[in-house]
Parts: C-alpha cells; sequence; structure tokens
C-alpha cells in the first residue's frame, strides 16, 4: 500500500468524516489515536495537486495511515450494514467462488438481524461481526490492510460454520469505493453448491453448452452440444460420447441431433453431433472449431447447468490410474 493518506477525520461528535467534505477552522481528529489533524484542502483540480485529506499536526508513534484507513473502513462499513439492517434494504454481495469456481451472490442481510464492531468471540474478535435470528455469528467480515486472517482463525471460522467475507484495501481511494468493495469482496468462504457424499468437498456444476453454428460440409444451420464436467469430459472435449443418458435426452429436447457414427481417428463407433441437412458429424477432436468462435462470441450459444460432478474425485481417480 503506497502514498496512503488521512482521508477520514473525526469531528468533535466522534462522527467519521471524509476530508472531501470536511470544512475548513472546524477541528478534526484522528480516528486511530486521537490527535489533531489539518485539513488539506486546496480546491485546485488538475496534475500536481493532492485529494482532499487531512495530516498528523504532531507525529505520534504507532499511528500510521494505513491503520486509520482501517478502522474508518471498518467503522463506515459497519454503519452501512446497520442501516440497511433497521430499514430492511437488501444488500446484494457477488463474489468468485473459490470452491467451485463459479459466480455466487446473495442478499447479506437476508439472515441478519443485527451486527456488532468488534465482537469478542473469545478466540479471536473480527472486525464486524453479524448475528443470524438465534443470536449467532452467522458471517464475519474482516477488512484487511497488510496482514490477512491467520490460519488459525481461519480455521476456526471453518469449523463453526461461520462465513468469512474478506475485503482488501489497497488504497485510501476505497473508502470512497465503499459500496462497491462489499458488494464484490475479494472472498467470501462459503459456496452455495452441495457437498460431495463421498468426499466431503464441494460440487462442481455440469454445464451444456448448445452452439448454433454452420455445418463444415454443407454449411447448412447445425446445432452442437458440448459438456463442461470435469477431467473425464475435457480429456474428450466434452463431446457427446461422454453423455450420460439424460444428458443425451436434454441435447436431444433441445433440437441437437445425436448419432453414432465411425470415427477414423479414434478407430471406433461413437456417438457424435450430426447435421439433420447432409448426414456429416463433428467429432469430439473437432468441436473446439465450433467452441472457439462462440466463446469469442462469433456464434450464438447458450449454456445450462444440467446437474453437478465431483472435481476432486476425478482428480483422485486419475491420480491413482
Amino acid at each position: 500500500m503506497k502514498d496512503i493518506l488521512y482521508t477520514v477525520a473525526k469531528n468533535k461528535n466522534g462522527n467519521l468524516i471524509k476530508a472531501n467534505d470536511a470544512e475548513k477552522g472546524v477541528e478534526y481528529f484522528c480516528p486511530e489515536c486521537g490527535k489533531k489533524l489539518i485539513l488539506k484542502k486546496s480546491g485546485r483540480i488538475g496534475e500536481g495537486s493532492r485529494r482532499p485529506h487531512f495530516a498528523q499536526k504532531t507525529l505520534t508513534p504507532n499511528c500510521t495511515p494505513e491503520k486509520a484507513l482501517h478502522y474508518s473502513f471498518k467503522n463506515l462499513l459497519f454503519e452501512k450494514i446497520q442501516q440497511q439492517i433497521i430499514s430492511k434494504t437488501s444488500l446484494t454481495i457477488s463474489w468468485h467462488c473459490k470452491h467451485c469456481n463459479d459466480e455466487h451472490s446473495g442478499n447479506l442481510i437476508k439472515k441478519i438481524k443485527k451486527v456488532k464492531i468488534e465482537y469478542d468471540m473469545k478466540f479471536c474478535k473480527p472486525d464486524i461481526a453479524l448475528f443470524d435470528n438465534d443470536d449467532k455469528v452467522f458471517a464475519v467480515i474482516e477488512v484487511v490492510d497488510t496482514h490477512k486472517p491467520e490460519e488459525n482463525i481461519l480455521k476456526y471460522y471453518d469449523e463453526n460454520n461461520i462465513i468469512l467475507i474478506q475485503i482488501n484495501l489497497k488504497s485510501d481511494k476505497d473508502i470512497d469505493e465503499l459500496e462497491n468493495k462489499i458488494a464484490h469482496p475479494d472472498f467470501v468462504s462459503t459456496c452455495y453448491n452441495p457437498k460431495c457424499d463421498i468426499c466431503g468437498h464441494y460440487l462442481y456444476k455440469t454445464k451444456m453448452t448448445i452452439i448454433e453454428g454452420p455445418c463444415w460440409n454443407c454449411h447448412k444451420p447445425m446445432k452442437v452440444v458440448v459438456i463442461n464436467g470435469g477431467l473425464e469430459r475435457e480429456g474428450n472435449s466434452g463431446g457427446p460420447s461422454t453423455f450420460t443418458i439424460k444428458e443425451i435426452e436434454i441435447a436431444r429436447s433441445n433440437g441437437v441431433i445425436l448419432k453414432k457414427h465411425d470415427s477414423n481417428t479414434m478407430q471406433k463407433k461413437y456417438l457424435a453431433n450430426t447435421c439433420a441437412n447432409c448426414g456429416k458429424f463433428v467429432g469430439d477432436f473437432h468441436l473446439h472449431d465450433y467452441e472457439i468462435p462462440a466463446s469469442l462470441g462469433e456464434l450464438p450459444s447458450t449454456t445450462f447447468d444440467i446437474g453437478f460432478y465431483c472435481s476432486n474425485c476425478i482428480q483422485v481417480k486419475y491420480a491413482k490410474n
């Protein structure tokens, strides 16, 4: 974190005030150490001029802009969540899930009854604790500037089914991006997908994509289907030769023609995407001719979820082989 400025201060009433909203002639204090701050607000705009900020009147040991930023962001976020709970207004957060590599979103306020800042949980003291209707800590928010939560704390959250929401701070400008930072946290420990009955890992979604492109032979419209569903699929380009009976039915119900054909490449007969006009087929090794243009938006395609698979079990299976 470089060039961090004091951009938030407290007024004499203890309220947090951003430098942009501060007025000259008013006393302001450091939110971290309580010492007086000087407002630096020139009013000039352009190259070479620094954005409005506060400065320490006298340097205080152990008080840094990073600590003040952490304190200010944490408290402003606490106030925002508290207001959302009181007004019963939804607060949607979205995140990329590390468990299933998918995108999730949900209303943070939906299960939250109250919120506390630096709540003492005996084992740890999270920046913000969120309580459910049973008055139990349902989730915690950790605001990270330099040090992430220690492994033993992460383990504690996991063992007690407490959702960790982590927001990483990189600049004092994050204060002005507070709503976006909570709407898109850097990490959320929970996953909406079910867990595998065998190994207990979160399952991945099996996704079917139907691509509408021209037949390579007659150039008439042709529907081609592929499935993303783990190493077993990837090894065969996700083609129909790996489909289950249910997946075949889903593909056919969406207008895809699947028939068995002799493949000179694979030296066997297998199920493949087939042109309704000329009867030619697209082999598993040529599906990328349709997948790549579709991923670039050059061919229309539709992707939808059709079930789940366990990536961990598949990897274990391949490792043994």
